[in-house]
């Protein structure tokens, strides 16, 4: 009990201390994939946000369409002046997905898992930066924010076919996952602020 009050003690604290943004992604909203997030201002030149993403479809094309990911990221505004529009932020994330890999993808990977309907289902840690600018509009409580972030994404999954059935990337040897590791960019928007 103790350890939450604290923790709502803190978030209200942070929430309090200078500027808080909230945020919505505009490049994703119409892909019905939100993307929201908080930013909070802990000094001149240090900015704190926690952001995430979702999708829950059901089907597409015969195979799901679960992805969620979270990002914790420290910003840093190195303007000489106290504007806080570029920015250059790291980042550590985790993301949940159970999707079907795209044809053209698997085309062109040259992957051997090109069969109708089939999907993974797995883990991704990802490590990285990212680099943008918030552009103020002319109501002071709303502004911009374009951004590109990316780094190494490392996979832990299971591939299925559509009836359900794993499938190995080495025929002749069975491990709990199948594991992946890739340097790419992985996140961006343009993002809807408010300021509290």
């Amino acid at each position: 009990m103790l350890k939450k009050i604290t923790l709502i003690n803190l978030l209200i604290g942070l929430i309090g201390f200078g500027q808080t943004e909230l945020k919505f992604n505009l490049a994703t909203a119409p892909l019905l994939v939100p993307n929201i997030g908080i930013e909070v201002k802990l000094s001149e030149k240090i900015g704190y946000q926690l952001d995430t993403s979702a999708s829950f479809y059901n089907d597409i094309e015969g195979s799901p369409f679960h992805m969620t990911q979270i990002f914790n990221e420290f910003r840093f505004y190195p303007n000489k002046n106290k504007k806080r529009d570029f920015f250059i932020g790291a980042h550590v994330g985790y993301g949940m997905y159970n999707i079907r890999l795209p044809r053209w993808i698997a085309n062109l990977s040259g992957s051997e898992f090109k069969e109708e309907g089939s999907y993974q289902y797995g883990r991704n840690a990802y490590y990285g930066i990212t680099i943008g600018k918030k552009i103020p509009l002319k109501n002071e409580r709303f502004g911009l924010e374009i951004f590109i972030g990316g780094g190494s994404s490392q996979s832990n999954y299971k591939y299925y076919n559509k009836e359900e059935q794993r499938i190995f990337a080495i025929t002749n040897f069975k491990r709990k996952f199948n594991k992946s590791g890739e340097e790419l960019p992985y996140r961006g928007g343009l993002m809807l602020i408010y300021k509290l």
